[in-house]
């Protein structure tokens, strides 16, 4: 029984404490080069058939959550960056829309006034037509000599054509002629 027991011993001191300090050292040396040794093991041990029972992997299931979680929040903050931006260009397109908006008053202003003053020329026009329809030809004629050509036939294309023909052939013909050929373009 001594034999067995020496042996036994014998065993024990010689193989099975060298192995525990060589892994204790092994463990140590890893640990301090950023190796996580535990996980690492319990990682290869849960996918050993028997041992994976023995075996807890919450810690990798921890980590895996975590990195999810980290990656979600990473995805939160660039939709927010993205959302910023968005709002920042709806701003500027308000403007923009704000602006040309100002725009379109400020030009229906400036066409209501030119309509204005273009229905008072108009009626003012169709005040001297009246006026020149209303004199004697000769006297008509007479004014109309000494107008622009461009002011006579303006005013006489707004009179009847029998009152236009009296007024033409009462004015010097040279005169007649350019105011006729200025009627006829329009």
């Amino acid at each position: 029984m001594e034999k067995k027991t020496n042996k036994a011993l014998w065993f024990l001191l010689v193989i099975v404490v060298p192995l525990l300090f060589a892994a204790s050292l092994v463990v140590i040396i890893f640990s301090l080069n950023g190796v996580n040794v535990i996980d690492k093991g319990k990682h290869y041990a849960a996918q050993i058939p028997i041992v994976s029972n023995w075996v807890s992997t919450d810690n990798v299931q921890e980590r895996s959550t975590e990195e999810m979680i980290l990656s979600l929040e990473r995805q939160v903050q660039s939709l927010k960056k993205k959302n910023e931006q968005a709002q920042a260009e709806v701003v500027q397109k308000e403007e923009t829309i704000t602006q040309q908006q100002s725009d379109l008053v400020r030009l229906k202003d400036q066409l209501q006034k030119k309509e204005v003053e273009a229905e008072k020329k108009d009626d003012a026009l169709n005040n001297i037509t009246e006026v020149y329809g209303t004199m004697s030809p000769g006297s008509a004629a007479k004014i109309f000599e000494t107008m622009e050509t461009s002011e006579s036939a303006l005013i006489l294309t707004n009179l009847d054509t029998e009152i236009q023909a009296e007024i033409l052939a009462e004015m010097e013909p040279s005169l007649a002629a350019d105011l006729t050929k200025l009627l006829a373009e329009g």
